[in-house]
């Protein structure tokens, strides 16, 4: 075999191992943009405002007056998965008229409990009334109040986290 003809073997060999280096990285950047572009893109696409509402229960068997904690079942879409998550609210019921608070202080995000027709915040002394109205310590603004509705003899919640250390209620995005 001369010299020549090895060199073009060799050329060759190089050749093809050159096109199909570049046909596999081609492949793989291929499947990551597809993959990085479908979840940069499709929560823009997805319904906006689409609402997620979870029942907490039949409206008469909340008793008058008292504050009574629920635990409601919320869906959460992280991109890359969907996640189940428990969380805690406070409702009242005054005749009719029902309200529905967010557990969640506002001043750091500690749990609200309630105390002798009063919210406090162990972690701070926050306080609030039955009206969600801050009565004293660190928290910003009175308690988050969630939108409801009442379906037949369901009551159903709109779940949504809030902004925490500011003076304004502000839905986190």
């Amino acid at each position: 075999m001369s010299d020549h003809q090895s060199t073009e073997d060799n050329n060759e060999r190089r050749s093809f191992l050159g096109v199909l280096s570049g046909l596999i990285a081609a492949g793989i950047s291929a499947v990551l943009g597809v993959n990085i572009g479908r979840f940069a893109v499709s929560p823009a696409l997805s319904a906006a405002g689409a609402e997620n509402w979870s029942d907490l229960g039949p409206v008469g068997d909340i008793p008058e007056g008292n504050p009574v904690k629920k635990n409601v079942v919320v869906s959460q879409d992280a991109g890359w998965g969907k996640f189940q998550a428990q969380r805690a609210v406070w409702v009242i019921r005054s005749g009719e008229k029902v309200t529905v608070f967010t557990a969640v202080c506002p001043h750091l995000g500690c749990t609200v409990n309630a105390k002798d027709d009063v919210f406090i915040c162990a972690c701070h002394d926050s306080k609030w009334d039955v009206a969600g109205t801050a009565q004293g310590g660190p928290t910003p603004r009175g308690l988050d109040a969630l939108e409801y509705k009442v379906e037949g003899d369901v009551l159903k919640v709109r779940y949504q986290d809030f902004k925490q250390g500011i003076a304004q209620k502000e839905v986190l995005s």
